[in-house]
């Protein structure tokens, strides 16, 4: 039986060689194993292993006249087959996010798990260790970082017996900044006691990646800079070890201007590197940290966008997005490596705000390969057979109780906000929109076009629909989650 230990599965790349289902639809109820209902939003990822299921919700609130702000959060274990909640943990805050927040809350970190053990993380500041029938091990608490938006985009990664959380240093700490900086933390996974904190910090809007070096030896790729003057810096990457005898030592450092809102997906060769205000892709050799290639993701590209008119797929080749009034602006968190070529979604907004002008290509998959910088897009549906119109999330959980008192809560996904990390399963690629439509892609296609399309599907009716996950793909069957559901597919 295959295993969903973490958010980054089985060796914290995102990737298994697992096969999982392609099309499926909840509101048709095709391809549909389990549906069971949840007591509030939450935003975790979903960890499998042997028959339990284990997530995260916010605490339920208690009627639609309640604040739609808290911190404290429940861990739950669910049965594998059917859904059923079979025990649950409080997790209470050290500080306040909004519910059903579009850039995360204190729901957003992925539990881990060994199957004996299992470690929920609150992102508002505790983490809590129980056995797989719920006896609590140990609890930790610890002061967040305060006084910015609450865009929280870490997880949690188990190596071994060391739980690697993000956390600014402690409160005692000589080495602790006056405006406190985030760390990688290394935490004795049986006992919460810290063992190690990384050198160099990181920014917790960032999404840290495990992976082997080129000699093997284990480390984490972490990254620095973004909005609303985050103070570690300078903005750029580390490779961070966690090798015996090294754990949170630096590898290398390398100083590159722009923000880390993305996910740090590296190999024993290659390091990746986004810039949102250039739309530029770096790549940088990370035996060294020395940069290799830049390359400009809206030049020579080549553009498939759909035709409502005629029902079918223009393609332009050498395009110049930014002379068609666009500039590419790789979306947050939704990229992911296969092979040779690095994939992304594109915010797409014809509106000119945040400082910005109009972003696109519209409602496109984007990918540039790694080695000649070539790029492609490919328009995709909205929703299940609809292109070119926004469809936009519905933020009511199962009491019917509209939790979200942020309006950009409410957006479809593809603009300015946070979606779940994307997940390689037997080379198809899972990316989920926060209007609930799963996007389902070949990773190894040739050319970038409506063949690569392997399914578009739904979490549920459209535009009646909210989700910030990521899927699960083991066992030949795909775990998900949305504001009101647990929700197996095969």
């Amino acid at each position: 039986m295959a295993e969903w230990p973490q958010a980054g599965g089985p060796d914290g790349s995102y990737t298994t060689k697992e096969r999982a289902p392609h099309r499926w639809s909840v509101a048709g109820n095709r391809n549909i194993l389990f549906k069971a209902d949840l007591p509030e939003t939450g935003q975790s990822g979903i960890a499998k292993f042997g028959d339990r299921l284990y997530f995260t919700t916010m605490e339920p609130l208690r009627n639609a006249r309640s604040r739609k702000d808290g911190g404290n959060v429940v861990g739950h274990a669910a049965d594998a087959s059917t859904g059923e909640i079979l025990w649950s943990v409080d997790l209470p805050a050290k500080e306040e996010s909004p519910y059903a927040y579009g850039f995360s809350d204190s729901s957003t970190p992925t539990p881990v798990t060994t199957g004996t053990h299992v470690w929920f993380t609150n992102s508002s500041g505790h983490i809590v260790c129980c056995t797989s029938d719920g006896s609590v091990v140990w609890r930790r608490t610890w002061e967040p970082t305060t006084g910015r938006p609450f865009n929280k985009q870490y997880e949690p990664i188990l190596h071994g017996n060391t739980l690697v959380s993000v956390e600014p240093r402690d409160l005692r700490d000589p080495r602790r900044q006056a405006d406190a900086w985030n760390h990688l933390r290394g935490i004795d996974a049986k006992t919460g006691k810290t063992l190690w904190v990384s050198d160099d910090g990181l920014t917790h809007y960032n999404t840290p990646v495990l992976g082997k070096t080129h000699t093997g030896q284990p480390a984490v790729m972490i990254g620095r800079g973004g909005h609303h003057d985050v103070p570690e810096g300078p903005s750029g990457l580390s490779l961070v070890s966690l090798a015996k005898g090294s754990e949170g030592k630096t590898l290398w450092k390398a100083d590159i201007p722009g923000k880390a809102l993305y996910n740090m997906h590296w190999n024993r060769d290659r390091a990746y590197w986004f810039d949102e205000d250039t739309g530029t892709h770096r790549v940088l050799d990370s035996r060294t940290g020395k940069e290799i290639a830049v390359h400009k993701l809206g030049e020579n590209a080549t553009v498939r966008s759909y035709d409502n008119g005629s029902k079918r797929y223009v393609t332009e080749q050498n395009v110049n997005i930014k002379a068609k009034g666009f500039r590419v602006f790789p979306a947050w968190f939704s990229n992911i490596v296969v092979g040779e070529w690095h994939w992304f979604l594109c915010f797409s907004s014809i509106r000119a705000e945040y400082g910005g002008g109009p972003v696109g290509p519209l409602y496109s998959v984007g990918r540039v390969n790694t080695k000649t910088g070539a790029s492609e897009y490919l328009e995709l549906p909205t929703a299940p057979g609809i292109y070119g119109t926004n469809v936009e999330a519905k933020t009511i959980n199962s009491r019917g109780i509209d939790v979200a008192s942020d309006t950009r809560s409410k957006r479809d996904g593809w603009y300015w906000c946070f979606i779940g990390s994307p997940v390689v399963a037997g080379g198809a690629i899972y990316w989920t929109m926060m209007n609930g439509t799963t996007y389902v892609l070949n990773g190894n296609v040739r050319t970038l076009d409506e063949r690569a399309i392997l399914g578009v599907n739904d979490l549920g009716p459209v535009g009646g629909t909210w989700s910030l996950n990521t899927p699960t793909p083991v066992d030949g069957k795909l775990y998900h989650r949305t504001m009101t559901q647990l929700i197996c597919i095969g």
